[in-house]
């Protein structure tokens, strides 16, 4: 039955070598309820050659690793579905795929899969958990990562993320430093006709880009006297990215008819500081308290494009941006065991956040730069937020399990400058879950929850994009989208190693975020607002397989389908479309087949979006990745112990393709006035990497 599951697995890997395949590690159910939790011995994951616990973690079956919903609001949702002893490790400061990248396989004892919610571990809404159980004593340990890739410019891009841990009394300290040096180029074509197909201009550009980053990371984790643990993460990021866009336009008879060069500079940092003090007061209750301050600056500019007409002189346009954002945030709660079957989780988070931006525009047309003033161009925005919150996990039975929780936010939000006013939110945001597991290989979960998405302080200021040809306003009357979200799971064990999992999903979102016209005396432009209420469907469809039923030892396929159908009834033309930037379509698939004996694997990773489109008050988009993306590789840990890896990325055609309607006025009146459709080359990628863990 499961073969039928994954018929394109068939297809796929026919050209693959057939081998008898190995008998699977046995699972081991542990936890209060017989299943609840399943535990994969670090000898399950050695056909897969590990280095890391994140290789480990991307092989456990069934199981996808979250760095947590930054979309949503409040510390809760930022924190991931990763323990590590049973503890979540990290939050918004560093991201859980970097926090296992820093643990040799070797120090992992098992990885435990947490299937259903138990009074000992917070489940935050997530449906599982992955617990890394390391090893006591595990010493200094380091690790590194080292990556050159060709990419179609012919230039060598540089990626290392490095790490070393040592103990430190009685607690651990680890230094990270990851750093990044590419420079990817594209070629461009933009074609423009009228309505009727006759061609207007062919525009012909190189896309060049230089992009350097530099990421430090110091962390803490041990304990303070006998009942308290403490966690501090401090990082800083440093990028550097520069621009240049140059090519020529051809007229109508494809003669060259103008010269346009585009430069763009824009440097930016962000500093990030987190501290977790966990205390257990003993009877069943601990606390958590959680302190996050981020601070990060971005300079943009002088962004300046300029167009050389032949004959008829220059014309340049030039973008200043500017802006600082904040964050603070407070989180305390208590973890109160009530039994073996029950535990209550309350608390209380504060938050401030805020964002200073400044952009001026400036146009020359031969007698110098004049500015043009733009609404909501130079303003703050400050957000306080504060909210109270209590969960609880219930356990029925053995087979039965009830998950709840409740928050109230109270939140205002302020502007200064010309558009400044102050607003005033409250969100009661309740959710609920029940699990129901008749047996050890299935399980079915419902869930419902009210969400409240973070907000965009980029939509309260304006911005352009000489990219895109765009100008958007800020919009001071936007406000977060919320929506309730109605979700059914059913998950199907193939003995150890296999899994499926069925979601369907149901989202009713109101003020939906979008874009809306705002009118000025002179001009109409467009801003992100809020469009009205609308609805969305979801079925998803995720496996792990492995390929013995084909003759494939040591081989899995691993795949990943989902299927979108949106509504919201057009602010323009009042007729019913998707959402914007929403495909209907999104399919993954990951085949890994590894050679002990030979110490060699190879494998590959194929990901599709379909068209997407954009709606706007007088332009419409759609984008089309016709091909999809295949990587390929082959791997061996033959030399020093460590795994080196040779690959290829963007194999199939990587041309990107946009169509584009420029309407005379606005889309509700179908006077379209220009087609133009724009081709990215991205080009295919060659890299070696090399990596390891001591």
């Amino acid at each position: 039955m499961f073969a039928r599951t994954t018929p394109l697995a068939l297809l796929l890997t026919v050209t693959a070598p057939a081998f008898a395949d190995d008998a699977p590690e046995p699972v081991v159910a542990e936890g209060e309820a017989d299943g609840a939790i399943l535990a994969y011995p670090a000898s399950f994951f050695t056909e897969f050659s590990p280095v890391t616990a994140r290789d480990m973690i991307n092989r456990l079956p069934g199981f996808s690793l979250s760095d947590g919903d930054t979309g949503r609001r409040g510390l809760a949702d930022a924190f991931g579905n990763l323990l590590i002893n049973g503890q979540r490790p990290s939050d918004k400061t560093l991201g859980l795929g970097t926090v296992l990248q820093r643990i040799p396989a070797s120090q992992v004892v098992r990885i435990e899969l947490i299937r259903e919610p138990l009074p000992e571990y917070e489940m935050r809404g997530y449906s599982q958990l992955a617990n890394v159980i390391l090893a006591d004593g595990s010493g200094t340990r380091a690790s590194f990562q080292h990556t050159l890739t060709r990419n179609n410019s012919s230039r060598l891009a540089s990626a290392m993320e490095s790490s070393i841990t040592r103990p430190v009394g009685s607690g651990e300290i680890t230094l990270g430093l990851n750093w990044e040096a590419w420079g990817p180029a594209n070629d461009r074509t933009f074609i423009t006709e009228t309505p009727d197909g006759d061609l207007i201009s062919r525009e012909r550009y190189n896309d060049q880009r230089r992009y350097r980053e530099i990421e430090p990371s110091i962390s803490f984790a041990g304990p303070i006297g006998d009942a308290m643990q403490l966690r501090v993460n401090a990082n800083a990021e440093f990028v550097a990215w520069r621009r240049s866009i140059s090519g020529f336009i051809y007229d109508d008879a494809n003669q060259p008819a103008a010269y346009l060069d585009q430069v763009n500079d824009e440097r930016s940092w962000e500093a990030a500081l987190s501290t977790t003090l966990e205390r257990d007061w003993g009877e069943g209750l601990a606390s958590t308290t959680t302190f996050l301050l981020t601070r990060s600056d971005t300079d943009n500019g002088p962004e300046t494009e300029s167009v050389h007409t032949l004959g008829a002189g220059i014309e340049r346009v030039q973008v200043l941006y500017q802006n600082a954002e904040e964050e603070t945030a407070l989180r305390h709660s208590f973890d109160w065991t009530i039994s073996d079957a029950h535990s209550l989780t309350f608390g209380a988070e504060a938050a401030f956040n805020a964002l200073d931006a400044s952009l001026a525009l400036f146009e020359d047309t031969g007698g110098g730069f004049v500015p043009i003033p733009l609404p909501v161009s130079d303003t703050r925005v400050e957000e306080v937020r504060g909210e109270a919150f209590a969960d609880t996990v219930w356990v029925i039975n053995d087979a039965f399990s009830l998950e709840g929780g409740l928050r109230y936010e109270y939140s205002e939000i302020s502007q200064t400058g010309p558009a400044g006013q102050a607003r005033t939110f409250t969100y009661l945001k309740p959710r609920a879950s029940a699990t129901w597991r008749p047996g050890e290989q299935r399980r079915f979960r419902v869930g419902i929850e009210r969400n409240v998405d973070q907000l965009d302080f980029g939509n309260f200021a304006s911005s352009v994009d000489l990219n895109s040809d765009q100008v958007d306003v800020g919009n001071p009357d936007y406000r977060p989208q919320t929506d309730w979200t109605l979700e059914a799971e059913f998950e199907q064990r193939f003995n150890e190693d296999a899994s499926v999992t069925l979601t369907l999903g149901r989202v009713w979102r109101q003020d939906l975020d979008d874009y809306i016209a705002i009118i000025t005396p002179t001009e109409v432009f467009d801003a992100p607002g809020n469009i009205g209420d609308g609805g969305l469907n979801r079925i998803t469809l995720d496996w792990t397989s492995p390929l013995g039923w084909l003759g494939l030892r040591n081989a899995t396929l691993d795949g990943f389908v989902e299927w979108f159908d949106s509504n919201v009834d057009d602010p323009v033309t009042g007729e019913e479309r998707s959402w914007s930037w929403i495909s209907e379509w999104e399919v993954r698939f990951d085949f890994r087949q590894t050679f002990p004996e030979r110490q060699m694997a190879w494998g590959w990773d194929y990901f599709y979006l379909s068209d997407a489109s954009s709606y706007r008050v007088s332009r419409f988009t759609n984008i089309q990745r016709p091909a999809g993306d295949l990587d390929v590789y082959v791997e061996t840990t033959r030399w020093l112990g460590l795994t080196t890896r040779l690959g290829a990325n963007f194999t199939l055609d990587t041309t990107e393709r946009q169509d584009l309607i420029f309407y005379d006025g606005s889309r509700a009146d179908g006077i379209e006035r220009l087609h133009q459709q724009r081709y990215f080359d991205h080009g295919p990628q060659v890299f070696l990497s090399v990596r390891g863990a001591f």
